[in-house]
């Protein structure tokens, strides 16, 4: 409670003081109050030892699960700040993206705390790494490699864990992926209200009939020649995958956008916004031009495509702007 609002409910109650003076009863009474509440220690950012890339385990359900965590060196740790996860692809690591989306430069110009989770398997794992939902979009192999653990509860997990190093922004969490990460990514927009907005990037969702989540808003990334998971998945566009609706006009239908588009150019392709969308609820698909399966503007790796706009900008940008 403010100094100002103390005085006036201790006012209200009976003082003896000239209207709108406190007496010394009433003063003190403020003064106490104040201090009380000046001297409650603060709870979140008070580890001062994890700056930068620090690698960390949390026990989820009995299993030991690891992530990356980047924090930038010259922030205050008492300040808020928003939250990005970065889920990885199948066979991947958060070593992975945080190579391939060069997250840590853009955290230390936007001030923003970014954590780099491992799937089930640990790093690098040939098992599921995420807990993606029930029927999602198929990849060209026909099948989806689903994990069964308690992805949300490593979520809920690293959350906690970070916010001792640093106070967060509860209002502005956000989820990208790649792949695998992509697919999880949607899922995590779907089910959670505390996710502001999210960004997959050649992934796939199941038909989002099972939301329990809040509208928020989606852009979603996509190559035109992944051979790994069909642009039919994301790109209402591309050639439909059969007997599923594209992600875009799913999350667009759900968030309650006109099914029409407006297109932006970027570099290497283009991105359509669905026109018509509720406040805090815009939909965007970016498609790359004869892209594989990999992040667009990334670093030149397996997993990384330079040619191309930067995925980490774009999605960034995205939610500044419509997740505020």
């Amino acid at each position: 409670m403010s100094r100002i609002a103390s005085l006036v409910v201790l006012a209200a109650c009976g003082s003896s003081a000239p209207s709108g003076e406190p007496g010394d009863a009433g003063r003190d009474a403020a003064i106490a109050i104040d201090a009380a509440h000046d001297a409650a220690p603060r709870t979140c950012g008070v580890r001062t030892d994890r700056r930068g890339l620090t690698h960390r385990t949390a026990m989820v359900d009995g299993i030991a699960r690891t992530y990356l965590v980047y924090l930038p060196g010259a922030d205050d740790p008492a300040t808020p700040a928003p939250l990005v996860l970065v889920f990885h692809g199948y066979t991947m690591s958060g070593q992975d993206m945080y190579d391939v989306t060069q997250y840590a430069a853009l955290a230390d110009r936007e001030h923003v705390a970014v954590a780099f989770p491992d799937g089930q398997g640990g790093p690098s794992s040939l098992g599921a790494p995420w807990n993606v939902g029930p029927d999602v979009c198929p990849s060209f192999e026909g099948v989806t490699p689903i994990a069964t653990g308690n992805d949300f509860g490593f979520i809920d997990a690293i959350k906690a864990d970070v916010a001792t190093d640093q106070c967060l922004d509860a209002a502005h969490a956000f989820t990208t992926g790649f792949s695998m990460g992509g697919y999880f990514t949607h899922h995590t927009a779907c089910m959670r209200d505390d996710i502001a907005g999210a960004a997959p990037a050649s992934g796939g969702t199941h038909d989002l009939a099972s939301c329990t989540g809040a509208i928020k808003p989606i852009i979603i990334f996509h190559g035109d020649s992944d051979a790994v998971i069909p642009t039919g998945c994301d790109d209402p566009d591309a050639l439909p995958v059969i007997g599923r609706e594209a992600a875009a006009t799913a999350w667009a239908r759900r968030n309650g956008c006109a099914m029409t588009t407006t297109k932006v150019t970027v570099d290497g392709g283009g991105c359509k916004y669905f026109d018509g969308c509720p406040a805090h609820a815009q939909v965007a698909f970016c498609s790359f031009d004869a892209m594989g399966h990999c992040w667009a503007g990334g670093p030149q790796s397996l997993f990384g495509c330079p040619a191309y706009a930067k995925a980490t900008e774009l999605e960034w940008a995205f939610w500044k702007q419509y997740a505020w």
